[in-house]
C-alpha cells in the first residue's frame, strides 16, 4: 500500500498543471510543507518544464528567423524580378519607337537636283519615280525655301543666314519623295540615280536605326 509520499509524487504533475481536485490540491500543499523529497521532486519537475519551455520558445524563434529568413530572399527575389521585368519593358517599348520612327523616315528620300536643272528634267525624274510607285508624293523645294526651312529650325539664330541669300544660297534645288513603307525605295534610286538633272541621292536606308532615332529625338 502506498504511502503518502508516494501518493504525493503520483500527483505533483497534476498538481504543477492546476488540474487537482481541492481535496488533492490541499492534500499535496499540506505534504509539501513537511517533506523535503517532494519538495525537491516538484522543483525538479518545474525546473524540467521550464526547460521543455525554454527549447520550445527557442525553436520557435529559429522557426521565425528561418520564416523571416525566406520571407526576406522571396521580397528580394519578387524585387529583383519586378525591376526586371520594368527594364524589359522599357527596353521593348523603346525599340518600338525606333523601328517606327525608322520606318517612317526609310520611307522617305529627297534627290538634290543640279543647279541648271530644266523643269523637262524634273518631269523626267517625277515620271521615272512613278512608274516604281505610283502613290509617291513629291514635293519640289527651291533654293530659297530650303533657307527658309533651316531660317526656322535655327529660330532666333537665323539671322546668321542672312549673308548666304539670293546669289550666295549655298542649296540646290530638291525634290522630297514620301512613298508606303512596303515599297523598295532602293529600287527607285537605281532607277533615277543616272539621270539627267540629279547631283545626288539621299536615303536612310542600312543606317543604324538607334542612331537615327537618338538624332530625330535630340534635333526635334
Amino acid at each position: 500500500m502506498k504511502n503518502e509520499c508516494d501518493i504525493v509524487k503520483d500527483l505533483l504533475f497534476s498538481y504543477k498543471d492546476g488540474v487537482l481536485s481541492d481535496t488533492s490540491k490541499e492534500l499535496v500543499e499540506n505534504h509539501l510543507k513537511t517533506c523535503e523529497s517532494c519538495k525537491n521532486m516538484l522543483k525538479e519537475i518545474m525546473q524540467e518544464d521550464e526547460e521543455k519551455k525554454h527549447n520550445r520558445e527557442k525553436s520557435e524563434e529559429k522557426q521565425i528567423d528561418a520564416f523571416k529568413g525566406v520571407r526576406k530572399k522571396i521580397t528580394k527575389r519578387n524585387f529583383i524580378i519586378s525591376i526586371s521585368l520594368i527594364v524589359l519593358a522599357i527596353i521593348i517599348i523603346f525599340n518600338i519607337f525606333v523601328f517606327k520612327n525608322y520606318n517612317e523616315i526609310t520611307s522617305e528620300m529627297s534627290i538634290t537636283l543640279q543647279e541648271d536643272v530644266t523643269e523637262a528634267q524634273i518631269e523626267n525624274i517625277k515620271k521615272a519615280i512613278q512608274e516604281n510607285t505610283s502613290e509617291a508624293q513629291i514635293t519640289y523645294l527651291s533654293k530659297e525655301e530650303q533657307l527658309n526651312e533651316v531660317k526656322a529650325w535655327l529660330g532666333d539664330e537665323a539671322d546668321i543666314l542672312n549673308p548666304y541669300s539670293g546669289e550666295d544660297n549655298p542649296f540646290k534645288p530638291s525634290l522630297i519623295i514620301k512613298v508606303k513603307k512596303n515599297v523598295d525605295i532602293q529600287k527607285i534610286v537605281e532607277a533615277i540615280q543616272d539621270m539627267p538633272g540629279i547631283y545626288n541621292t539621299n536615303t536612310y536606308i542600312n543606317q543604324n536605326p538607334y542612331e537615327l532615332f537618338l538624332f530625330q529625338v535630340f534635333n526635334g
